[in-house]
């Protein structure tokens, strides 16, 4: 059976332009000080930790901090975060370049795997092309790479604009078709689609839990943020 998969946007990092208007020259930044506030805040506010199997992050440094933050319990319990670079940004500017594979493990020693990071990961060539082509292929990737594991709860901490192509929100041309995903927003998800695209589909509790089916059932729009997310 195909695993519960959480899905999880990072918290504020030194490039969001609610604190520097220049923030996407900055390369791969970490959380600012509200950004881990907003992940104890999750951390707090998380029912399933007992339930985690696997914990999933995207190499670039903010989802990392999110993830150790984020879901300490379950580290505490011995749980590895297992960094994928197919969970990058969906752009190529410097915010959304990773840092050498060498200095991450410098930074997060015995709590990420980087099995998966090989030299050069950052480099938006080939696969990790930004064009909808490539992204819609990487995040299908990456949907098989989870509903084929064996594990049952899984989470995933990615980025904004990358989690829509995850969960099917854009377009043809790339634009995304719902709202942007708050910052430590945490979505579940069930697959329901044993082929190729390996299709998600938000679980009603989500819905619910996020405000976007009320407790009648009726849809409500979910709310729009102001800041690009990255």
């Amino acid at each position: 059976m195909a695993p519960i998969l959480h899905i999880m946007r990072h918290g504020q990092g030194e490039h969001s332009s609610a604190v520097n208007k220049d923030g996407k020259n900055v390369r791969d930044a970490p959380l600012t000080q509200h950004g881990k506030d907003e992940c104890a805040e999750r951390c707090k506010n998380f029912p399933s930790h007992d339930k985690i199997d696997l914990l999933l992050a995207s190499p670039l440094r903010r989802a990392l901090q999110t993830c150790v933050l984020s879901f300490a319990p379950s580290i505490a319990r011995g749980q590895k975060i297992l960094a994928l670079p197919m969970a990058e940004e969906a752009s190529d500017d410097p915010c959304d370049t990773g840092s050498p594979v060498e200095v991450l493990k410098k930074e997060f020693p015995d709590i990420v795997l980087f099995d998966h990071v090989e030299h050069g990961w950052y480099l938006h060539e080939g696969e990790y092309a930004v064009d909808p082509k490539a992204l819609n292929a990487r995040a299908a990737k990456l949907r098989r790479f989870i509903r084929d594991r064996d594990e049952k709860e899984v989470v995933l901490v990615t980025h904004g604009f990358f989690a829509h192509y995850l969960t099917g929100d854009v377009n043809e041309k790339g634009e995304q078709t719902t709202g942007w995903w708050q910052e430590t927003e945490l979505r579940t998800f069930d697959f329901v689609d044993g082929g190729e695209k390996a299709v998600l589909r938000e679980t009603g509790e989500s819905l619910q839990r996020n405000g976007v089916v009320s407790k009648d059932g009726q849809a409500v729009q979910r709310s729009e943020q102001s800041d690009k997310p990255a």
